[in-house]
């Protein structure tokens, strides 16, 4: 049997070159580990390592820090974009699959594959899981997020991911739209603002205490839906192709030729996520937890 090797960092390869943090990409990437039959290795950076602990054995993570040999024979599935180290990708030996290096370079040829990349609105139809899957060369069958070891009490109806990167100020929902949901939620929910903003472990555990995450287009809508729960996700100014599960409804402004702009600024001068209201934030939340509820009483 051949020894399967996933390679994914934490990081993604920008179209000018830049290298940008992608933990989103990083957890959405761990759908792999249920296309591969038998054992495999993941192949990542020690700053990957406390977040995608919760997701993947630590026996089978594998740093470019603390890489010491592999064995030949590999079927290699790489979803990074760029090399992290030319040293250890010249040290693997077997079948490359997604982004292929060829001993000189990362080959681009893959067009499904490159589908993936962070910030790209190309034409394919599918969804960014089903890209990653067909990428590798597998059969898509709705792969979902490896299950998490996490096994956190829910206690909490409704945790409100309130939190964006400063840079990103397209992606932000307005904070009095937020304190204001917090209130009109606190009617009939218990309701907690996001915790752990610098602690993965806290941070995974307040996530998995929440029955229902309502949040913006950052890592805790992927760790959300990762942890099965359902999301009420409110995105627009990015490309939005997360494949659902039957666990995110995704909650948009009115349609406009510039979106989605993939900006971390407003090139037209508006802010287009102002326009979503709390009303019908609630009103969806209502819907969830309302079935839920029914669901239970059954």
């Amino acid at each position: 049997m051949r020894n399967n090797l996933i390679i994914r960092s934490s990081y993604s390869q920008l179209s000018n070159r830049e290298l940008k943090s992608n933990l989103g990409d990083l957890i959405r990437s761990t759908a792999l580990t249920n296309c591969i039959k038998g054992n495999y290795f993941w192949l990542t950076e020690k700053k990957a390592v406390p977040l995608l602990k919760w997701f993947v054995d630590p026996g089978k993570i594998i740093t470019y820090e603390d890489l010491d040999y592999f064995p030949p024979d590999l079927e290699i599935y790489n979803a990074d974009n760029y090399v992290p180290n030319k040293e250890v990708f010249n040290s693997l030996k077997g079948n490359w699959h997604g982004y292929i290096w060829d001993g000189n370079k990362i080959l681009t040829d893959n067009e499904i594959i490159r589908n993936t990349e962070a910030y790209t609105a190309g034409n394919y139809k599918g969804s960014w899981q089903q890209a990653l899957v067909e990428g590798m060369e597998f059969t898509w069958k709705e792969q979902d997020y490896a299950i998490s070891s996490i096994r956190t009490e829910e206690t909490v109806d409704v945790g409100l991911n309130w939190n964006v990167h400063p840079d990103w100020k397209t992606k932000h929902w307005p904070k009095e739209n937020w304190d204001e949901l917090m209130k009109t939620l606190s009617n009939n929910y218990s309701v907690s603002w996001q915790e752990g903003l610098n602690d993965y472990d806290k941070y995974m555990n307040w996530i998995s205490s929440c029955r229902v995450i309502v949040t913006v287009e950052t890592l805790g809508l992927h760790l959300a839906s990762a942890l099965r729960k359902k999301v009420v996700a409110i995105t627009g100014p990015t490309t939005d192709n997360e494949y659902s599960y039957n666990r995110i409804t995704s909650v948009k402004p009115d349609s406009r030729e510039c979106m989605p702009c993939n900006a971390p600024a407003c090139k037209t001068g508006e802010w287009c996520l102002s326009e979503i209201s709390v009303e019908s934030i609630s009103k969806i939340v209502d819907s969830i937890l309302g079935q839920e509820t029914s669901e239970k009483s059954c």
